[in-house]
């Protein structure tokens, strides 16, 4: 048996070591928790957690939303409401300066209200909209940059699914936490289209010669935007209307869209079953690295790690403001090498202590670290969302998806700053529900 507090300081080392060498971070939770609860409390104690721990992740029921709104993005792909909604932006905004990479960005916010992932978003977008603007003489700076942006508004606007699991595992309203992202997911959207405003004014060469001119109606374009509206309305609308819990509006969600994809043609059988294998490869990635934070969370308890991380903050005499600004800082370096529901289902355990005994709202903080967890998706070098640019576009040279990216993370540094000034951007749908 080893000091408490000793194993918990040794475990993180080893976990941040494994991930260092390329270890699977679920895998890597399980190896150090276990070890670790084995070390300090016992080997028995231990393999009883190993037994136990994957059965409670599996059969809980709340799960269950993660691989059912997946399912729902993966189903609205084949359904090419992705295409859709790219085809409405470019009626509604396509001629103005720029307006090509503002209606990917749209685009990219309309999916995420039934995609809820970040990769996910990125990827379809990527495909639907990077040859158009290419062809149309955009460059590759802001086209790669602003769908490698684009694709982090699949994390924070409603129904997403960093903000779900941060509801499940703080043990916050999922309904609040939906609510929560909604007004920071707008204010992204816009700020986005903000830098593409200034971005080309500043460099008028890399958004062609003229903006696209219109080959359609504002009525053609909302006609399309009438199959995100039901889906978005149905879900929300049942969730916030007492009509469904949000596992079960998730699987309406995944029906709705089904249909839509069998009507509009663009489900087959075999497109079906790359779908389920689709859903079924991620769901069960997120589910390891799940159960490793179930068995990593026993290793804290048992080491205290979590209460004397609070007692070591404490013995500092930082202000609550000091303590926050560093646990973003180390959101922002560990998103350059994380994945994103990885830093969310790893870090939360160990800091929410910390901000509820600063006294911050768990509501607005798990806002305020999904958008550093975004900032750090599309931060150079390393950003997640920029090599799923490259990898849909392999001729895209990394150098120029880096460029073009650091206006719009300019502009999440803007965000995150502002949503820390104003907590009631994030809290104020809410509160509304009690």
């Amino acid at each position: 048996m080893i000091d408490p507090t000793t194993g918990g300081i040794a475990g993180l080392a080893a976990l941040f070591l494994l991930i260092a060498l390329r270890c699977p971070i679920g895998l890597a939770m399980i190896i150090v928790g276990f070890c670790g609860f084995a070390a300090i409390g016992g080997l028995q104690p231990a393999m009883s957690i190993i037994e136990n721990g994957p059965y409670e992740v599996a059969s809980n029921y709340s799960f269950t939303m993660i691989p059912l709104f997946m399912l729902m993005g993966g189903f609205a792909a084949r359904a090419r409401v992705s295409t859709d909604l790219f085809e409405a932006s470019k009626v509604l905004i396509g001629h103005w300066r720029g307006g090509l990479a503002m209606a990917a960005i749209s685009a990219s916010a309309g999916f995420s209200t039934i995609c809820g992932s970040s990769v996910a978003t990125a990827a379809t977008m990527t495909r639907v909209s990077l040859p158009e603007m290419r062809a149309n003489g955009y460059s590759d700076r802001l086209a790669a940059g602003s769908l490698a942006a684009g694709g982090t508004l699949g994390i924070m606007i409603p129904p997403s699914i960093a903000l779900l699991l941060y509801g499940l595992i703080t043990e916050q309203s999922v309904a609040k936490m939906f609510l929560a992202g909604f007004l920071p997911g707008v204010l992204a959207y816009l700020l986005y289209l903000g830098a593409i405003v200034v971005t080309v004014r500043l460099r008028p060469e890399w958004a062609g010669a003229t903006g696209l001119k219109s080959t359609g109606t504002a009525l053609q374009a909302l006609r399309k935007l009438l199959p995100v509206l039901l889906v978005f309305g149905v879900v929300m609308g049942g969730i916030y209307g007492s009509i469904f819990t949000p596992t079960e509006a998730a699987g309406v969600g995944a029906a709705i869209t089904l249909v839509m994809a069998v009507v509009r043609g663009g489900m087959r059988w075999q497109g079906f079953v790359d779908t389920i294998k689709e859903t079924l490869a991620v769901s069960s990635m997120i589910f390891t690295i799940l159960i490793g934070a179930e068995v990593f969370g026993y290793f804290l308890s048992v080491s205290q790690l979590s209460f004397a991380l609070v007692s070591f903050i404490e013995s500092l005499g930082l202000p609550p403001a000091g303590v926050l600004l560093l646990i973003l800082l180390f959101y922002l370096v560990l998103g350059c090498f994380m994945d994103s529901l990885a830093m969310i289902l790893l870090t939360v355990p160990i800091f929410y202590p910390l901000i509820v005994a600063n006294g911050f709202d768990p509501i607005w903080f798990g806002v305020i670290a999904v958008v550093a967890v975004e900032l750090g998706l599309i931060t150079p070098p390393v950003g997640m969302n920029l090599f799923v640019i490259k990898s849909v576009a392999p001729d895209v040279p990394m150098a120029e998806i880096m460029i073009g990216v650091m206006p719009f993370v300019i502009t999440d540094v803007i965000r995150l700053v502002i949503l820390l000034a104003f907590p009631a951007i994030s809290l104020l749908l809410p509160n509304l529900i009690g």
